[in-house]
């Protein structure tokens, strides 16, 4: 076991400079302990200062305090600070993402705020790697790409611009290299039922494809998966420092000409200082839609230039147009110019036989047609229908833009109730019937 210990300084002693301070994130289970033994452990040899964080989520009731108890006990025990952190579990980010993710944000504000407290520069999590290949595995279901398959990484930032790091020293020791470890030094440990849970998707990793894939494929599987993630880490990691470079030289070269792999990282890289967090389809849309604005969200739209230059534009609040217009129909052909249509029309006392435009029964529009714009609380009654509906979920169901919405013109009778709208289908209002006597024909063209 001595040689375990002497692996795990190597690494340690490498990710914590002498004299560093580091925060241990401890639940209680084996592979925390055994984190925070080993740590403290060699905390004498290279003075580092150590405090010990345990983030209580309150899921499994009398389990979860008893998991807080044997984390204490051990720093009490060994006169190291601690931090304890409560689970509120607020209901909207639960609904947002869910409870896993949830909880893994309220944890990571929790040790990152413990981290200032205690003056910490390093916070210690205890990955090993059995969490490294169910990680790739579980990215690989997501289709994540290179950097997401690549892993964990040893040594990471917290987030940009921030002076705290994520340390994984026990990133390249399986699980059973900890609790050898454990059993060797009799640390006290907690097991967590929830991880035996199949209902998450990790566990069902964890419990049913790895040890599928050793029976049936390759018992060394993780080591193969390890291997993996570490070519496809560098081979993104390659890409991704090419593109900070094309952006950093002010992009001396074509952006078309640019290998796919580095075009892709040079939008990821300019979505992530928008403030945009990066979606494979987003950045495929961008990448191959040059100049085309795309809608981000409810305010903002998105494009990349020809150049690969990213930018965001605001979209400008939509009004109502107010523009309206009265026209009177008589027998002769008459042209009526209302936004961007033109319309022709005329009533006749029979039907004609050829109609090549639609046709409304007259005496039922009336002699006044208003010509205008959808307003808010429109209702129309499509042909067919047994009553009307809202304009605005007609319109939406017929996959017509917010935009465009606004656009289409309305012809109403002499109440105001539209009997047509640009585009739909004639309103059962102003239908011809057996009983109709005067006819209206109606033409329209965009102009």
């Amino acid at each position: 076991m001595a040689s375990v210990i002497k692996n795990i300084e190597s690494k340690a002693a490498v990710l914590f400079p002498r004299d560093s301070a580091i925060l241990v994130a401890v639940s209680g289970g084996l592979d925390s302990m055994v984190l925070l033994h080993s740590i403290n452990f060699l905390s004498k040899k290279y003075n580092w200062r150590i405090a010990v964080a345990h983030f209580n989520h309150r899921l499994r009731g009398a389990a979860a305090m008893a998991d807080q108890c044997v984390v204490t006990e051990y720093a009490n025990q060994n006169e190291l600070n601690i931090s304890i952190g409560n689970w509120r579990k607020d209901a909207a980010p639960i609904k947002k993402h869910g409870i896993e993710m949830a909880a893994r944000e309220e944890r990571y504000k929790f040790l990152t705020t413990a981290a200032k407290k205690h003056r910490c520069k390093y916070i210690a999590i205890a990955h090993h790697a059995d969490d490294q290949a169910e990680t790739f595995l579980w990215r690989m279901m997501r289709g994540a790409g290179g950097e997401g398959l690549g892993g964990m990484q040893a040594l990471t930032d917290y987030e940009e611009k921030s002076t705290i790091q994520i340390a994984r020293p026990l990133i390249s020791f399986s699980k059973s290299d900890l609790l050898k470890y454990a059993n060797n030094y009799s640390i006290s440990f907690r097991e967590d039922s929830t991880n035996s849970d199949p209902k998450h998707l990790r566990n069902k990793i964890r419990g049913k494809l790895i040890p599928y894939l050793k029976r049936n494929f390759h018992p060394e599987i993780q080591h193969s998966i390890l291997q993996s993630q570490d070519l496809v880490a560098t081979d993104s990691d390659y890409a991704k420092q090419s593109a900070r470079e094309w952006l950093n030289n002010q992009k001396e070269t074509n952006f078309a000409s640019l290998h796919v792999a580095v075009q892709r990282w040079a939008i990821w890289h300019q979505l992530i200082e928008l403030g945009i967090e990066p979606q494979f389809f987003q950045i495929e849309s961008l990448r191959n839609s040059p100049d085309q604005l795309f809608s981000l969200n409810a305010i903002d739209r998105i494009r990349c230039d020809h150049n690969g230059i990213v930018q965001l534009q605001p979209i400008e609040p939509l009004s109502f147009c107010k523009k309206q217009k009265v026209i009177q129909i008589g027998p002769q052909w008459a042209k009526h110019e209302f936004s961007n249509i033109l319309i022709r029309c005329r009533i006749t006392s029979s039907k004609p036989e050829n109609a090549d435009g639609e046709l409304f029964d007259a005496d039922r529009v009336g002699d006044n047609i208003q010509l205008r714009h959808w307003r808010p609380g429109d209702r129309f009654q499509q042909i067919g229908n047994q009553s009307s509906s809202k304009l605005q979920d007609i319109m939406t169901n017929a996959k017509i833009g917010a935009t465009d919405k606004r656009s289409r013109v309305l012809a109403c009778n002499d109440l105001g109730i539209p009997f047509w709208v640009q585009g739909l289908r004639i309103g059962e209002l102003a239908k011809i019937t057996s009983s109709t006597k005067i006819f209206l024909s109606w033409k329209w063209s965009i102009i």
